[in-house]
């Protein structure tokens, strides 16, 4: 077994690397700018429409909080709600200082769940089942946003065969991810073969990263109980739901509203398809918080799209902000000590896990 600290030193390394990559690419999209008229857009920034945002911010992670109450009462663990936008709260920051794919928040909440009593297996489910129905509703989401754009014709004909291949493939998705919740047989096939080709490509790409072939049989042996338990609770599942899809509205609200800040109103369609791809990158990301990663992506797209540069780095800037960098800021300051404990955990659990899957990517 190889000693621990050279283990540690790697990680910092990787993570310094990951670092300096992040925030030189949030400095490109302003170094491209217009320095004056950058500053322009930044005076002219509206704060009525900046406290919108902060508004939004804060509803949405109570509709966040709500959902995992809900399911977490189906599964059986009643926790109050103060308790849960606490948990929300604590384990989403979490993945700002610690990023490894969302799995740094699913160790956080697994360890803070503990503490309030919750069975493992309880909380596993808890996670697997929000984080289905969340990025269920992204794709939704996403799948409307491009549809938007083609019907309003916002795109260029050149790009629009290749707008119309992806809403077929994201409507295929959903059509399948929808027999798969039915038919109980194809989906246990269907994730053991999703397995079983992850272990198969990883073992050629990466022999060293590989997890085995039991802790990936475990894993799909959880998300089948997790579809298997939303098939048995349907009722009580729907307003999760609701909660769940609330919450992404008000999501993309908050940079809808940072576009309304910089005087520079933008489509909901175009929001919708340039925050999506935002998020997805920037959760793929081993920047903490996808930082710098998120900014040029989202950026890159509302500018492919036709808004000027500068207001949409201002735009996009405001809603890391918001969404990201405030919610950070009351975590450390409200929950300080518990914040230290976790950030610690969270990262040895993160990357063992990220190695092992021994754990779900949620969304966030």
């Amino acid at each position: 077994m190889p000693p621990a600290e050279p283990t540690g030193g790697k990680r910092r390394a990787l993570l310094g690397v990951a670092l300096a990559g992040g925030v030189a690419l949030l400095v490109l999209p302003v170094a491209f700018s217009d320095g004056r008229k950058l500053l322009e857009v930044v005076s002219s920034v509206r704060l009525e429409w900046l406290t919108a945002a902060v508004v939004l911010t804060v509803l949405s992670y109570l509709a966040m909080s709500r959902s995992y109450q809900g399911i977490a009462c189906a599964a059986g663990a009643d926790l109050p709600f103060r308790q849960w936008v606490r948990i929300t709260l604590v384990s989403n920051t979490a993945n700002y200082l610690v990023t490894t794919a969302g799995l740094s928040g699913f160790a956080v909440r697994m360890y803070l769940l503990s503490q309030k009593g919750v069975r493992a297996g309880q909380a596993v489910l808890i996670s697997l089942v929000q984080t289905f129905l969340t990025n269920l509703t992204l794709l939704v989401f996403i799948l409307l946003g491009f549809a938007t754009l083609v019907a309003r014709h916002y795109l260029p004909e050149g790009t629009l065969v290749g707008v119309s291949a992806v809403l077929v493939v994201l409507t295929a998705i959903l059509v399948y991810a929808a027999v798969l919740v039915v038919r109980r047989d194809l989906r246990r096939r269907t994730l053991f073969a999703v397995a079983d080709g992850i272990h198969r490509i990883l073992r050629r790409v990466s022999p060293r990263w590989t997890p085995g072939r039991l802790k990936l049989w475990r894993f799909q042996h959880n998300l089948n109980e997790g579809f298997d338990f939303l098939l048995s609770r349907k009722d009580r599942i729907v307003a999760p739901t609701v909660w769940i899809t609330l919450d992404w509205v008000l999501t993309i609200g908050i940079l809808w509203a940072a576009f309304w800040a910089v005087d520079h109103p933008v489509a909901p369609g175009i929001v919708i398809v340039g925050f999506a791809v935002g998020i997805c990158i920037s959760l793929a990301s081993l920047v903490p918080g996808g930082l710098g990663i998120m900014e040029s992506s989202m950026t890159a797209v509302f500018v492919s799209l036709g808004v000027p540069l500068e207001p949409a780095v201002v735009a996009v800037l405001i809603f890391r902000l918001a969404y990201y960098v405030l919610p950070l800021c009351v975590s450390l300051f409200v929950f300080h000590g518990l914040m230290g404990q976790v950030a610690k955990a969270a990262g040895a659990a993160a990357w063992s896990g990220a190695q092992g899957f021994d754990s779900p990517a949620p969304r966030r």
